[in-house]
């Protein structure tokens, strides 16, 4: 049984699978009266389309950039056009102003999201078996820790353009190279399998690919489900105190 919800790991492991038969009969092949043969089950992905792989990865990647990149970039345009002076003598409570930045990229990154699993499910036939209403909470979390690590961005940026590299160097890259979307995790260096550890989009990834092509419920889903909820209290956490700070 071979699982190609990941399709470049399954090829080298069916191949792998077949070099091992094939040098086990020619060394005891003819001490049996059968050659011994290998019959593969592949699940998940049996026609090893890599649109079921890439699908869950652009998802991850955009919701990451939209939600931290934005959140970013627009509390730091306060901050370097001296608005936010302003707005911190108004009659208005510090989650409240949160609050106003977050929600309309919150918003868009769902309608993105959306989108993508549309497009996923009727031009590249990714399938969709799992629970749609799990999928929306879990998507909501990694948002979530997407906007906390943008505000703590924010509170550590001066300037709109040092928000946005610093935004990308945190999202595009861990998200590319680090949490499983494009090179397989077990295969890296052990000090890059450590740092995967952080990267909220490793979890993401198990979490999308495990309810679209597995059907996998929550009970399935809770060592990611809870990594990625721990990093979320942590950089939520991180970005309120931080916030509170420059705001005092």
């Amino acid at each position: 049984l071979i699982d190609a919800a990941d399709p470049n790991a399954a090829v080298n492991i069916q191949n792998y699978c077949n070099q091992v038969i094939r040098i086990f009969n020619e060394r005891y092949g003819s001490a049996l009266a059968l050659p011994f043969e290998i019959e593969s089950t592949i699940w998940f992905n049996p026609d090893m389309k890599s649109a079921y792989f890439f699908v869950p990865g652009i998802l991850a990647l955009l919701l990451v950039m939209i939600s931290a990149l934005l959140t970013s970039i627009t509390i730091a345009r306060e901050k370097e056009m001296g608005t936010m002076e302003q707005i911190l003598v108004s009659p208005v409570r510090p989650y409240e102003i949160i609050l106003g930045k977050v929600i309309p990229y919150a918003v868009l990154a769902f309608l993105d999201g959306a989108l993508i699993l549309f497009l996923g499910m009727v031009f590249f036939q990714v399938p969709f078996i799992g629970s749609a209403l799990l999928l929306a909470a879990l998507v909501l979390l990694f948002v979530i820790t997407a906007l906390s690590l943008g505000l703590l961005i924010s509170t550590v940026t001066s300037t709109q353009q040092i928000a946005m590299m610093v935004a990308l160097f945190a999202t595009l890259l861990p998200t590319l190279l680090l949490s499983g979307f494009i090179f397989p995790i077990p295969s890296m260096p052990r000090i890059l399998q450590l740092l995967s550890y952080v990267v909220p989009a490793k979890y993401f990834l198990v979490i999308v690919r495990g309810i679209m092509l597995k059907g996998n419920t929550l009970t399935q889903l809770l060592v990611p489900a809870g990594f990625l909820a721990l990093l979320t209290a942590v950089l939520l956490a991180g970005a309120w105190k931080k916030f509170r700070v420059n705001l005092e």
